[in-house]
Formats: C-alpha cells, sequence, structure tokens
C-alpha cells in the first residue's frame, strides 16, 4: 500500500511535469519575442523622429524641428540608460553628441543643420538597421 502511494505521487508530479514545462518554455520564448519586438519598435520610433526632425527642417520649419529634435534626444537617452548590451548603450550615447549643436542650429534657424540632421538620421538608421529580431520557429 505505501509503495502504491509513492507511485501515485510519483506519477502525478511526471504528469505536472509533462504539462508545466512545455507551457513554462513556450512562454519564456513568447517573453523573449516581445522584448525584441519591444525593443525594435523602440529604435523604429528613434529612426522616425530623426527623419521626421530632418523633413520639418528640410521645410524650414524649425521650430517643429526643434521640437522632434527633442523628443528624439530625450528617447535615445532614456533607451541608453536602460540598455543592458554596453555596445548598443554607447552607440546610442554618440547620438547624443550631437544634440547641443543641432539644438543651438534649429533655434536659432541655421540651414547649416540639415547637414547635421543628415548626419544624424544616417547614424540612426546605421544603429537601427543592425539590431535583427530573430527568426520565427516554424511551427510554434
Amino acid at each position: 500500500m505505501n509503495n502504491r502511494v509513492i507511485v501515485i505521487i510519483v506519477l502525478l508530479i511526471v504528469a505536472f511535469l509533462a504539462g508545466f514545462v512545455p507551457q513554462y518554455m513556450k512562454v519564456s520564448r513568447l517573453e523573449n519575442d516581445l522584448s525584441a519586438s519591444r525593443q525594435e519598435n523602440a529604435l523604429s520610433q528613434l529612426r522616425e523622429l530623426s527623419a521626421l526632425t530632418f523633413v520639418q527642417a528640410t521645410q524650414k520649419n524649425y521650430g517643429l524641428a526643434a521640437g522632434t529634435s527633442t523628443q528624439f534626444f530625450t528617447r535615445t537617452r532614456e533607451m541608453a540608460q536602460r540598455e543592458a548590451d554596453a555596445t548598443m548603450r554607447k552607440a546610442l550615447e554618440d547620438l547624443l553628441e550631437s544634440q547641443d549643436k543641432i539644438t543651438a542650429e534649429l533655434a536659432k534657424g541655421d540651414p547649416g543643420a540639415l547637414d547635421d540632421l543628415r548626419e544624424l538620421f544616417e547614424k540612426t538608421r546605421h544603429i537601427t538597421a543592425s539590431i535583427q529580431l530573430p527568426a520565427p520557429v516554424p511551427g510554434a
């Protein structure tokens, strides 16, 4: 009788683990995918803000461009502070180096800001294009 109880308990534990482990692995993979998607979304928003700033300055709307560049630099700083990967953090911090110059040029309505904004956009595009999402697992 005692052996039978032990066998039943062991079988219950095995049955529990047989259902729990695959679900746990699936949830873990989905959490990683979600995290990667959120990072890709944040990086694409940076790309969009840098492009929008450039377009607004091209249209000589320096006031809007200044506001958009402020959003860009604020988000870039926030992302750099949260970034765990040292290489990506350094790349994001490098984008912040031109903040003072661009802000001053836009405040003055200086057409020279276009060159700096073009360079900022190209750097942003290069950094954000280097991030690749993991390939989806077939049948998952």
